[in-house]
């Protein structure tokens, strides 16, 4: 009888841990992530980008034509990564945005979910636009504010 209560107790124990580690893997928190800026910008413009969040800041960046800025991180609760991105060839068109908030109705509603792990934004001469991922539509989000 003792042998048959702990059989049971283990396999309950089992159910538990593995609905566990199913249920982790659905879970936000502490999943890499990426925020990818492809410079689509006309006449092989080139595109100055600079990304932070709270505590890290990034190196200036110039993108040039076609090419993409990979950022990548960890999702932390209350992750915001915001950026800000200058027009070529005098970088006078600025546009500051926020690029990733660290939510699950910013994650699939406006990146289109986890798969694959990436809010993708494309910069073009009209504004920047972001991918819905599960579609591949493309969404102006953001219009090249005035002259800085």
């Amino acid at each position: 009888m003792w042998i048959y209560t702990n059989m049971r107790e283990n396999l309950v124990f089992f159910l538990i841990v593995f609905i566990s580690i199913h249920r982790i893997d659905s879970i936000l928190l502490f999943r890499h992530f990426n925020i990818d800026i492809q410079n689509k910008l006309a006449a092989n413009q080139t595109l100055m980008v600079y990304c932070r969040d709270k505590n890290t800041l990034s190196e200036v960046g110039f993108l040039r034509f076609k090419t993409v800025l990979e950022v990548k991180f960890i999702i932390y609760p209350k992750t915001l990564i915001w950026c800000n991105l200058w027009k070529g060839p005098d970088y006078v068109h600025h546009i500051r945005f926020t690029a990733f908030i660290g939510t699950e109705d910013f994650i699939h509603d406006l990146c289109g979910g986890m798969k694959p792990n990436v809010c993708f934004w494309q910069v073009q001469d009209d504004g920047v636009w972001l991918r819905h991922n599960p579609s591949g539509t493309l969404t102006l989000m953001h219009e090249w504010g005035d002259k800085v």
